[in-house]
């Protein structure tokens, strides 16, 4: 789908993601060939593109830019989301997450709340998997790569691919799974606070989420993956955003999705790569990081690699490929909702094989 590319103006590049971009660049590739999975049907992924489409277009139009410094927005998605697990028939929990008055956040004293929903193994309970994605999307700043100097008078994205389509993911991916016996538990969690300058922050949900799982000694948690933009696709060679990014490798053809991870979850990100491209039509690119700095790092799967736990992030590539990241024009119907669908086809049986494998 071309129309998240649809500007040839490029933009300047930050120094702070000259690092990861060149990271990528030598690392992403194609790893294994697609086998399409027998009993999928193109008919599946038309319905639960429109499922997707849906949770879409509640966050990213209905109720729009929606973090602490759009609080009564922020809550709405909580609320919407919680309802949602709630529908599916999940007992939910509100776990909170504490924002201090004063910097780098500026928007006050408050308390807003991950949502959480489980579903409980049969035989191994005890041992997790998590599935999450933060629901919360940018305020407005000087400009989409800023990671400080929140401005709230100044309008925010709606985030449609950054992050409503993750969400999406999540809740279809839940919906899913309320009917499959699974021998492990999993847990599906929205995370809130992923956007700067809550990012890799004591205030981001999914690191004050990490923490107290690890602090739990009845638990094993054995991997966690996070749906992490997912909408942006085309098969046509684009301009792209990042001047330099086709010099370095990147293909000019956004016709992929990425496993993003660090090195200390190869071996799962790759166990799970096996599987995904078994079963989805989609073309996989999959990558790691080096430990630089904590700089060098994707989304919420960075607050499980600090806590030790193997997880990796399922993207689109975000800003290397749209010129809609962090803008107001990151709107719903830019998205690829088929597309987006075969991601999550693959990902049902990613999350299958995790909970029940030996």
């Amino acid at each position: 789908m071309s129309s998240c590319f649809p500007s040839s103006q490029r933009v300047p590049f930050p120094l702070s993601f000259i690092v990861p971009l060149l990271l990528f660049c030598s690392a992403c590739a194609p790893v294994y060939d697609p086998h399409l999975d027998e009993t999928h049907e193109a008919s599946d992924a038309k319905v639960l593109g429109k499922e997707l489409k849906v949770t879409v277009e509640t966050l990213a139009n209905d109720i729009g830019e929606r973090n602490c410094y759009q609080p009564e927005n922020l809550e709405a998605s909580a609320a919407w989301i919680e309802e949602a697990f709630q529908k599916m028939g999940y007992r939910t929990r509100r776990l909170p997450v504490y924002v201090p008055d004063g910097e780098p956040y500026h928007c006050g004293e408050m308390t807003v709340w991950n949502i959480e929903a489980e579903k409980t193994g049969i035989t191994k309970p005890n041992e997790i998997l998590i599935v999450g994605a933060h629901y919360d999307s940018k305020v407005g700043m000087r400009g989409w790569h800023d990671h400080d100097n929140p401005n709230k008078d100044k309008k925010g994205t709606p985030g449609a691919n950054d992050n409503a389509s993750g969400i999406a993911a999540t809740l279809a991916l839940a919906r899913i799974f309320e009917q499959i016996p699974t021998e492990r538990s999993i847990r599906f969690v929205a995370f809130v606070n992923e956007e700067p300058p809550f990012y890799q922050t004591d205030a981001m949900g999914s690191l004050v989420y990490a923490r107290y799982l690890v602090k739990d000694k009845n638990l094993k948690v054995v991997g966690m993956l996070t749906p992490e933009t997912l909408g942006c696709y085309s098969p046509e060679r684009q301009e792209k955003r990042v001047p330099f990014s086709g010099t370095l490798g990147l293909s000019s053809k956004s016709d992929y999705v990425c496993f993003l991870s660090n090195r200390n979850s190869i071996p799962f990100t790759k166990e799970c790569a096996e599987v995904f491209q078994k079963h989805s039509r989609i073309e996989l690119r999959r990558m790691s990081f080096p430990r630089i700095s904590k700089t060098v790092a994707w989304s919420d799967d960075w607050s499980f690699w600090e806590q030790g736990i193997p997880a990796f992030a399922v993207t689109d590539t975000t800003f290397l490929r749209s010129d809609h990241y962090h803008e107001l024009s990151d709107t719903p119907e830019k998205l690829d909702y088929e597309t987006m669908a075969e991601v999550v086809w693959g990902l049902r049986y990613v999350v299958e094989h995790v909970a029940n494998k030996p």
